[in-house]
């Protein structure tokens, strides 16, 4: 009798949600690269560094739309259903999960943990681990019970944000100035935001060591329970219900697609007209990017499924769709690459772009970050069962050094 989980061979992949992750992944980018490159404030506000161009206001408005918040919702999403299958897998072979389970979330703890505080402070992989820990606890709850719970807590995050945009008035003076200050800042906070990627290593650890205590061991695992459980949650219920796995009808996913753009995009289009036409006053964006962003994006994600679905039922099985796959299959590999990638162009001990370059020409560094993903993934798993820290991350989860190189 098997007495062990033995990990998913390559024929057992459901090449709908190897799909989805590389293209979720490759999507993160298009945000992150804000991130990467520039203060807190670049990432929201177009304004925040002072007069944009019209390229900039252009580019930011269209990944504000097709992008922001759409691609790590869609990465929960597939995180989520990662967990279920690891759990049914093992209900099938007569074991229990939860022991591989937590290992593996032990391990991405670990993870996320070197990357927050080494590599880069925008790691989501630390917070994606202490949503496992939970979330774990609904595998045997129906799938109709995981779609509600997820969608009653990405609405209660929305809802609570919403409130708190209206009652600004009431938010403590010194938290009003803190949040101000991230959404619109003065040339010292963007001196003293700047000054340590243009200096030491050392420097950008201490920054990223007090950004973590401060902003994710609070703030993030707040955002972390309602926005990314719930989306983890509403992943689940997916996958049960085979939207995830392209498992329904094509006329399925054309119903969905067209719902959930419609309602998605319509929107992000009222968000980003109420932006302009109040000229990104800090209410309003408080409240585009809390409210309307968090629950137009929940549809567009959708979209995107609906999109991908459609995609891989097609009779297309091509070079494109194929590198795409390659990409989601090493997912976890490709997101630490894109921040040693970025961190070397943007930070002093690399290239020292940071704050230098407009968002067009960022876009530009993205669509070949883009390009060399999806030429290296598929060249890679040629050669080899699984991406390189896919292969480390399913060792240590199985207490056993897993078959590497193909012969």
């Amino acid at each position: 009798m098997t007495t062990a989980l033995l990990p998913t061979s390559s024929e057992q992949r459901y090449q709908a949600l190897d799909l989805i992750r590389g293209v979720a992944v490759l999507g993160i980018l298009i945000m992150n690269i804000y991130a990467f490159s520039n203060i807190f404030a670049y990432y929201m506000n177009p304004y925040a560094l002072g007069e944009p161009s019209d390229s900039d206001v252009w580019v930011w408005s269209i990944t504000h739309i097709f992008a922001d918040q759409k691609f790590y919702t869609l990465f929960s999403m597939l995180f989520g259903a990662g967990i279920m299958l690891m759990a049914e897998r093992a209900k099938a072979q007569g074991i229990s999960a939860a022991k591989y389970h937590y290992r593996r979330i032990f391990w991405l703890l670990i993870f996320g943990l070197i990357h927050a505080l080494f590599i880069w402070l925008g790691d989501i992989l630390f917070i994606y681990a202490c949503m496992g820990l939970w979330v774990f606890l609904f595998t045997d709850t129906t799938p109709k019970t995981k779609l509600i719970t997820g969608i009653v807590l990405v609405l209660l995050y929305s809802a609570y944000m919403s409130m708190a945009s209206i009652y600004i008035d009431r938010i403590p003076a010194e938290d009003l100035e803190f949040m101000l200050s991230m959404f619109y800042p003065d040339q010292a906070t963007i001196q003293e935001e700047t000054l340590p990627y243009l200096t030491s290593y050392a420097a950008q650890v201490s920054d990223r060591v007090d950004f973590f205590k401060e902003n994710v061991l609070s703030m993030g695992l707040t955002f972390g329970i309602f926005r990314i459980g719930g989306s983890m949650l509403i992943g689940m219920a997916l996958y049960q219900f085979g939207v995830l796995t392209a498992a329904r009808s094509s006329k399925f996913y054309l119903v969905l697609l067209f719902i959930c753009f419609a309602i998605g995009f319509g929107l992000t289009a009222y968000d980003m007209q109420n932006l302009i036409a109040h000229d990104f006053a800090f209410e309003e964006l408080m409240f585009s990017y809390m409210t309307l962003t968090n629950i137009a994006a929940l549809f567009i994600a959708l979209g995107y499924i609906a999109l991908l679905a459609l995609w891989c039922k097609s009779s297309s099985k091509g070079t494109i769709r194929k590198a795409f796959q390659a990409v989601g299959r090493m997912a976890f590999t490709n997101y630490i690459a894109q921040s040693l990638i970025c961190t070397t162009l943007f930070y002093s001990f690399g290239f020292g772009l940071f704050a230098e370059l407009s968002r067009l020409q960022l876009m530009g560094i993205v669509a070949i970050v883009f390009l060399l993903q999806l030429v290296w993934s598929p060249w890679w798993l040629k050669r080899y069962h699984y991406g390189p820290l896919e292969w480390l991350w399913r060792s240590l989860t199985y207490a056993k050094i897993q078959a590497f190189r193909k012969h």
